[in-house]
């Protein structure tokens, strides 16, 4: 019951949210693995997830960006205390990763992303988006895509936000 009211809770503010001009905004993929919680959990049980970063829309050094991400995504799925980590060598299971694409074209496949082809980001306009995937190995287990307006910098209130929502959205809720 109690899990329920919190789905339809997030489902509404999303939708509240998808309206909103500034966003941040995250669509869930059209289809998530049943297996997304479980490879999560082994995955996470004994060291951080490799999470793999494409795109800097600050502009900020590429290596302080990917930490700041780690910051904000670390402790952000319900029910699962985990951390992420850049670099493979700390992972104990390197091929069960998050890929994040910073303003990556529109027609950018989320599949490919778990084959590391990855198109060239493109420059921001008006607004940041990204396309977030959970992978094992090449095939992918959940996806995300989520906006918010350009801010100035990877401190920002509402990418901050987006990210948060993105990661929450990736693995969902204990089954």
């Amino acid at each position: 019951m109690f899990k329920r009211f919190f789905s339809l809770t997030a489902a509404v503010l999303a939708s509240l949210c998808a309206g909103c001009d500034d966003g941040p905004a995250t669509v869930p993929g059209g289809w998530r693995s049943p297996a997304t919680w479980s490879v999560m959990v082994y995955a996470t049980s004994s060291s951080p997830l490799l999470l793999e970063v494409y795109g800097s829309p600050f502009g900020e050094p590429a290596a302080g960006f990917r930490d700041r991400l780690v910051e904000i995504m670390n402790n952000k799925v319900m029910g699962r205390p985990m951390s992420f980590t850049t670099h493979p060598e700390q992972a104990l299971h390197p091929r069960t990763r998050v890929v994040l694409a910073f303003n990556p074209p529109p027609d950018t496949n989320s599949a490919a992303l778990c084959r590391k082809e990855v198109a060239t980001a493109a420059e921001p306009r008006d607004k940041i988006t990204v396309v977030g995937v959970f992978c094992e190995d090449v095939n992918q287990l959940s996806t995300v895509k989520g906006w918010v307006k350009r801010e100035e910098n990877s401190s920002g209130k509402n990418f901050q936000q987006m990210m948060e929502q993105v990661t929450r959205e990736l693995f969902g809720t204990q089954p």
